[in-house]
């Protein structure tokens, strides 16, 4: 079933992007169906740049004749569209999943809109993670350390038996957020720390975000900007 709705959102985004935008190109298997649905409007004539957030993306991206730019400094992106881990009622957002976090958000924070295409398993009632927390390697000792430290457990994330690395040649831990009672706290305190490049808690919050409710494809706005929600 979620399967099917990744599909019915992604085919969706598409009505956000216009000719001539900028547009984010997100990482992850949802964001990999919008692509994918994006590319034939751009080989029939749709003229837009993208902007990648991984090299998968890349890879895909020029598969399907997506021109793509690098960023620029003062560049702003028109939309991003990406998908998320989970979500709560207050737009608070994790992202990792696919081990682009950065990345997706140093794009994120470029974005003039940012449009967030899930499924209905995503939305919880408190960020429960894992929270993805990116480091270098050399750090790994020290922040599972100050974790242990504070009873928190982590996972260091593995591919094919051997340590997940990024794009940016780092790891990434896995943290547990069972104890934690206040996640943009607890990841601004673990940002701070030496060794770590960045977090999963991304605090450029989605103006919108896409989702499917019995079949539809529903459009939830911000709650600052709650009158623009409404079926798409």
């Amino acid at each position: 079933m979620y399967e099917q709705e990744k599909q019915l959102v992604a085919e969706a985004a598409l009505t956000y992007v216009k000719d001539g935008m900028i547009v984010g190109l997100g990482t992850g298997s949802t964001t990999e169906r919008f692509i994918e649905a994006l590319g034939p409007l751009v080989q029939a004539g749709l003229q837009i740049q993208g902007v990648a957030t991984s090299l998968a993306t890349v890879r895909l991206a020029e598969r399907l004749h997506i021109p793509l730019i690098d960023l620029e400094e003062g560049m702003e992106i028109d939309v991003t569209i990406d998908g998320i881990d989970q979500i709560d009622g207050r737009f608070q957002t994790i992202k990792g999943g696919g081990g682009a976090l950065f990345r997706e958000k140093i794009v994120a924070l470029m974005s003039r809109e940012l449009l967030y295409l899930t499924d209905s398993s995503k939305f919880v009632h408190h960020l429960s993670g894992p929270l993805p927390v990116e480091l270098d390697p050399f750090a790994l000792p020290y922040v599972r350390q100050r974790l242990r430290d504070k009873h928190v457990s982590a996972t260091l994330r593995v591919k094919d038996d051997r340590p997940f690395v990024t794009d940016g040649g780092h790891v990434i831990l896995d943290v547990e957020l069972s104890a934690i009672s206040d996640v943009r706290v607890f990841a601004k305190e673990v940002k701070s720390w030496s060794g770590v490049l960045d977090t999963g808690y991304f605090e450029r919050q989605p103006d919108h975000v896409l989702t499917v409710e019995e079949g539809k494809v529903k459009r939830i706005a911000h709650p600052r900007l709650r009158d623009g929600g409404g079926l798409v």
